[in-house]
């Protein structure tokens, strides 16, 4: 019996010790290395369907239309339509395009957008109020011609379709400002009603899902 009761104790102490010992339990950051898919929702704007129109009227006779191409940017847009849309949009204005050679270099000039100063417009969305099913009213920043203001932003998520990477998701966003809020004056009052003040933009995107690398 006293042989029996030293054997279990010999066998009791290392499971003892084991069972005092701590777990192993997975580091905090162990999610952060590994691959991780792309949050639903976020998507890469289509540089080939992406683009926004401008239109200011001339004379005060016609509205005239121009457009810049290939916008890039991304859009964050939850596909319940249970958040506003977060937009990030950049247009180059080196992709004018009027129709006319001679008229995209003269919009490029110091007296309009003077793209080798500022080469670029952007748009960020800071928020979103909304007006009904996949119809948003956005807040957010305009950079144009070195100058940011606050906009707001009619943007309707036009459909949800399939694209070569997922789900590819539609926008069409539209905003209208005074181009002398920002700095730019050509054509107001000198030469007098050249061209008007006010200027609408209508941008349409193509956004695709981001896949995960």
């Amino acid at each position: 019996m006293r042989t029996l009761i030293v054997a279990s104790s010999l066998i009791a102490i290392p499971l003892l010790a084991a069972a005092s010992r701590p777990m192993w339990s997975a580091p905090a950051n162990a999610a952060a290395v590994l691959a991780q898919p792309a949050a639903e929702g976020e998507l890469t704007l289509d540089p080939v369907h992406s683009m926004a129109l401008f239109r200011i009227q001339h004379l005060e006779a016609g509205q005239f239309w121009g457009r810049i191409n290939a916008l890039s940017g991304s859009v964050a847009w939850p596909m319940d339509d249970s958040a506003a849309p977060t937009i990030k949009a950049v247009a180059e204005l080196k992709n004018i395009d009027t129709g006319s050679e001679k008229l995209d270099n003269n919009l490029k000039g110091p007296n309009f957008f003077n793209e080798r100063e500022f080469p670029s417009i952007s748009f960020t969305s800071t928020g979103g109020t909304r007006v009904t099913e996949r119809h948003w009213t956005l807040t957010g920043d305009l950079s144009l011609h070195g100058v940011t203001k606050p906009v707001m932003v009619d943007c309707v998520v036009t459909g949800v379709g399939k694209g070569p990477t997922g789900k590819k998701v539609g926008f069409e966003c539209q905003v209208t400002i005074k181009r002398s809020e920002f700095g730019m004056t050509w054509g107001i009052e000198k030469p007098p009603k050249a061209l008007g003040d006010e200027v609408r933009l209508v941008i349409g995107l193509e956004a695709d899902e981001t896949k995960a690398e």
